[in-house]
């Protein structure tokens, strides 16, 4: 009975094992290309590790696609990121005339996420994941690099300024509410999709003397007036009762999740509660996996959060 019961236990952990990878390998009929194999190189600067590195498209895509979005996330949802990273990476490629990353000027684009792309490796991204999703995860992200292959997102021809977010919060933003410049496919688009995220909204609470160091105002003269917000209830422009801040610097300052904030006085300090996670203009990614998980495919994915625009295939390496 013991050796039964052991043979039965031994039999379903070779199971738990292979499973994932057979799941994966039957999912779309072929084996999937190694990401190494991409003949087109990218200078990526390792902010992490202060190296310049030489990888193909492929495989940078694949560690940007690992760092950027959840692996849970619907294959549609990761499609849809792999097509807005290729187009934010090629439009800064130099040998393609891309500008480059301008804190490294020897680099086409760096790992920074604050300043271009975050980016891992593939060891780093498998070690965050579960043990038994790590081959089945890595796959899944292959996938959606290799299915979407040479596409990119544009405007009347041209490759978009393809930015992203994490949770929207109930809509996007235009552009220049955010930062400065109007830009036609950067439109306030209404979002239902992402009210699921774990990023949804957040309260911080903060003494009064800390909001004023953080802000750099004296504490007597600290005072909170929202001057201008989005429809959405994004803060464009702020007084601390010394200057007045864009919502984005506010947020930044403060250290808060989103700009689209509210925020109670009370005699220990200030309690912010905040919706949405990032700037909110683009793409929301927690809104992709939403509508992914609806059905809708990366193209129209795509065309949701970015006004107007095509996804079109361009040729690399020519």
């Amino acid at each position: 009975m013991l050796k039964k019961a052991g043979l039965v236990l031994l039999l379903l952990i070779l199971l738990l094992l292979l499973l994932p990878a057979l799941i994966v390998k039957s999912c779309g009929g072929k084996t999937l290309p190694d990401a190494k194999g991409d003949p087109y190189q990218v200078t990526v600067w390792n902010h992490k590790t202060q190296e310049l590195m030489r990888l193909p498209l492929g495989e940078y895509l694949a560690g940007v696609v690992a760092a950027e979005m959840p692996a849970s996330f619907d294959l549609e949802a990761l499609k849809a990121q792999a097509i807005v990273a290729r187009t934010y990476t090629v439009a800064k490629i130099r040998a393609a005339g891309g500008a480059g990353c301008s804190a490294h000027p020897e680099a086409d684009i760096c790992t920074n996420s604050a300043h271009c792309q975050a980016w891992v490796s593939k060891e780093e991204a498998t070690g965050n994941w579960p043990f038994f999703r790590q081959r089945s995860y890595w796959r899944k992200i292959l996938r959606a690099v290799a299915e979407t292959e040479s596409q990119v997102v544009t405007y009347e021809g041209k490759m978009i300024d393809a930015v992203y977010h994490s949770t929207c919060g109930g809509s996007t933003e235009n552009c220049e509410d955010v930062w400065t410049n109007p830009l036609p496919y950067l439109r306030s688009v209404q979002c239902g999709y992402c009210a699921s995220s774990p990023r949804y909204t957040e309260t911080l609470s903060l003494g009064a003397a800390q909001v004023a160091e953080k802000l750099g105002v004296p504490p007597e003269e600290l005072k909170l007036t929202v001057l201008e917000s989005t429809p959405g209830g994004r803060i464009i422009k702020v007084s601390t009762g010394k200057e007045t801040l864009r919502g984005l610097e506010f947020r930044q300052k403060l250290g808060l999740r989103s700009a689209k904030v509210t925020w109670l006085m009370g005699k220990d300090g200030y309690s912010f509660t905040s919706v949405g996670y990032g700037h909110g203009v683009g793409l929301c990614q927690y809104g992709a996996d939403g509508m992914a998980r609806q059905g809708y495919l990366a193209e129209d994915i795509i065309k949701k959060y970015y006004t107007g625009v095509v996804v079109s295939r361009v040729k690399l390496g020519e």
